[in-house]
């Protein structure tokens, strides 16, 4: 009878482990999950305006360069860019703008790469 005891005993140990093992593995899921959303709609314009800027340096095109110029402009005083991303973009800007077109690619490409969204 001792020996059922202690089966039963350590049976309903392991179960209690189990149990918790699976909640604090599914609240970890959970927790993973919330964080791996869709980017809101800020990020992807933003994302567009690096990649309208790209297009622009890419093509040497001074005319497109400008109007992004004034839509990241416009976008930072509404506050949709953070003052780390416009400081990343106004770079490449002054880039193309002193003829250094090479160089604003190469920026863009990396802030691209470095950044899958904007905030």
């Amino acid at each position: 009878m001792q020996t059922h005891i202690e089966t039963t005993g350590a049976t309903s140990s392991l179960s209690k482990r189990r149990r918790r093992t699976f909640s604090s593995g599914a609240a970890a899921l959970l927790w993973m999950l919330a964080g791996c959303g869709e980017p809101s709609i800020r990020e992807l314009k933003n994302r567009g305006d690096l990649e309208a800027l790209l297009t622009a340096v890419t093509m040497k095109n001074g005319v497109e360069l400008e109007k992004d110029a004034k839509r990241i402009d416009a976008r930072r005083a509404e506050g949709q860019l953070s003052q780390e991303v416009y400081n990343d973009l106004r770079e490449i800007i002054q880039s193309a703008r002193s003829g250094n077109w090479a160089s604003a690619e190469k920026q863009a490409y990396e802030l691209r790469a470095k950044s899958l969204d904007f905030k």
